[in-house]
């Protein structure tokens, strides 16, 4: 499953925010002795400032990235996206692909969260043609400063099952992420739940990602598929 995280590729990264993710990928980069820089509101980032590195990695809220989006499309440097709360309509993926860029994104870096969504796809769906009557529910909770709700992991778990689904949601505190996903029938609840126990798993997956580059035609990537690709 985590063979592509073997690969001895050495890339120098920019790290585009400084927050819980972007600070323990840091730590990561720190720790794996690999070359990095960081931007925020420190480093004020820029086309040519990215040409000093191979990808670039970005955990930052909604309304920076938006900011931010001309210059990472100008530099095409190759792009780790872990914002949520961006639309990615038609018009904004064939501006990437226009632009000759390439980016992964996700919702959530984390393995476990895409071996869920991989279940939900192959196995959860099938469900739906042995019980005559069902309904789904999902409930994430996160700490209290995330500002999106649902978060987009609830969102991709929706879109994944393709049937109207209840989404509940909790803010408080600093809980990490508790996913879970529910099929209820009148005799029998089957019931899916992913924890965080660590941010280190987003940092992980981030990075795991900037290895799956090669060989990318320009446009934007769902992590998950690319890791399905290459297990």
């Amino acid at each position: 499953m985590l063979g592509f995280f073997l690969q001895e590729i050495v890339l120098k990264y920019a790290v585009i925010g400084k927050g819980k993710t972007g600070s323990h990928i840091i730590d990561l980069l720190k720790e794996r002795k690999l070359s990095y820089g960081v931007f925020d509101s420190q480093n004020t980032i820029t086309p040519e400032a990215l040409k000093d590195y191979d990808v670039a990695i970005c955990f930052v809220n909604a309304p920076t990235f938006r900011l931010l989006k001309p210059i990472l499309v100008y530099s095409q440097i190759p792009l780790v996206i872990g914002t949520t709360g961006i639309e990615w309509d038609e018009s904004l993926l064939s501006e990437i692909k226009e632009a000759k860029c390439r980016w992964i994104k996700s919702a959530n870096f984390s393995i476990g969260i895409n071996l869920i969504n991989e279940i939900l796809s192959n196995n959860f769906s099938k469900l739906k043609s042995i019980y005559p009557n069902y309904q789904f529910k999902i409930h994430e909770e996160h700490h209290e400063k995330k500002l999106d709700a649902p978060s987009g992991t609830a969102l991709r778990f929706a879109e994944i099952l393709d049937h109207p689904i209840e989404i509940t949601h909790t803010r408080e505190g600093d809980t990490l992420g508790i996913h879970s996903v529910s099929l209820i029938t009148q005799d029998e609840t089957l019931t899916i739940t992913h924890k965080v126990n660590n941010r280190i798993v987003f940092a992980e997956g981030a990075v795991a990602a900037t290895y799956l580059f090669n060989d990318l035609e320009p446009g934007i990537y769902e992590f998950e598929t690319l890791i399905n690709k290459n297990t």
